[in-house]
């Protein structure tokens, strides 16, 4: 009988892209990564003061990047609140932990980036005027980091309403936060995106260098532009990778609440941005009978389906561009998740990929260093050398599995 419903799951979700969907729930807060059929693959727990800012991200080595609220935070009263970011390993032991201790209050969300280090939405506070800042921090040891770079909103600001590459200084929001961005993402291109629910647009800036403001769009009002708003209080912008179905069009989950628009009906909205002319064609919309009023994302996936996260009851459900929703599943205290590829992970430890971690993995390492080898995945530590140091961490792994 078991086989049979597994059979008839399996018509049923014919269209479902093959993946693992990582997402965190209310307390204890536990990260959990699943199969499509809801088999629990891994899961973290958490020692911090509450769920995740936004959500836990998985590295393609198995590692889990958490953003948390910290402890004592550097400003007071700000929404979301993160300051602490932990790396777990496969197997939930801490490899790094570090609370930020700059003027920075780190809020929202973070972005891992393809170098290594971590890409942070924070608040800075000049004489009570509270703009955000993204800030690139590089993890060193097991609970310190370096600043490498920041981008600051107050150096990107200018008196003229018209000038679309610059925060108009005398715009009316809160001064207590300003912006209040809600996610930040990289896309292939080496651009920074962000979303600002108070302000209802999204951004691209550069990363890297002064940071130039190089595309906005959703409310056109923020800069004298003309056109109606489209965004209200959206969240979890990403731009679709290439290969993709829509690659290089953007996707939001556009919340459609705020002081204009209370209780509506959130919409998944995907558009075509064009740089030169700061204008975007909304080319696939999905709405139905969900809402959020913060937090919740969208996320392209490479069969063409849209995977989705709506923070209000806790939904998660992937759609096909033809608007059948072809798999579901519900967590409380859920902010935001995603989901990966089977192929994106590689488990630690399992060195010869036949999903078993034990001894041949031990002697396959042993030929690697006899050979004098570096192969990425053999390289457990991370250190940039395959030793006998990588066997000890496999034989740990191995003990405590």
């Amino acid at each position: 009988m078991y086989k049979l419903f597994l059979f008839i799951l399996s018509l049923v979700y014919a269209d479902v892209f093959d993946g693992y969907t990582l997402y965190t729930s209310g307390y204890p807060h536990i990260t959990y990564l699943i199969d499509n059929d809801y088999n629990v693959i891994n899961q973290w727990e958490t020692e911090c003061q509450g769920s995740t800012a936004s959500m836990a991200y998985l590295l393609s080595d198995s590692t889990l990047i958490y953003p948390c609220k910290q402890t004592n935070p550097v400003i007071s009263s700000v929404a979301a609140t993160g300051g602490r970011i932990i790396k777990y390993n496969w197997n939930g032991n801490v490899l790094w932990d570090w609370s930020c201790d700059w003027e920075y209050q780190l809020h929202h969300d973070i972005e891992p980036t393809p170098n290594g280090t971590i890409l942070a939405v924070a608040m800075e506070d000049i004489d009570g005027f509270r703009p955000d800042v993204v800030l690139e921090i590089e993890p060193v040891g097991e609970g310190d980091a370096n600043l490498v770079w920041s981008w600051k909103v107050s150096e990107h600001m200018s008196e003229e309403l018209d000038n679309p590459y610059t925060f108009y200084s005398h715009a009316g929001y809160n001064q207590l936060d300003w912006n209040h961005f809600n996610a930040v993402s990289l896309n292939q291109y080496g651009e920074i995106l962000l979303s600002s629910r108070n302000w209802n647009e999204i951004y691209i800036i550069e990363w890297g260098g002064h940071g130039d403001l190089l595309y906005r769009w959703g409310n056109p009002q923020t800069y004298g532009g003309i056109g109606e708003q489209i965004f209200f209080a959206q969240h979890g912008v990403n731009q679709i990778p290439l290969g993709y179905p829509g690659e290089g069009n953007i996707i939001v989950f556009n919340n459609m609440s705020n002081q204009e628009v209370e209780n509506g009906s959130s919409i998944i909205m995907e558009f075509t941005p064009n740089l030169e002319t700061l204008e975007g064609e909304i080319v696939w919309t999905f709405e139905e009978d969900f809402y959020s009023p913060k937090q919740s994302g969208a996320f392209r996936l490479p069969n063409g389906n849209t995977f989705v996260s709506v923070s209000r009851g806790g939904d998660m459900f992937e759609v096909t561009y033809d608007g059948e929703i072809v798999w579901e599943h519900q967590s409380d205290g859920l902010n935001r998740a995603q989901k990966y590829s089977l192929d994106y992970l590689s488990i630690l430890g399992d060195v010869n990929g036949d999903d078993i971690i034990n001894i041949l993995d031990v002697v396959i390492i042993v030929g690697y260093i006899l050979e004098n080898l570096h192969i990425t995945n053999a390289d457990l530590n991370r250190d940039g050398v395959v030793n006998v140091l990588d066997i000890v961490v496999l034989i740990g792994i191995i003990l405590n599995i």
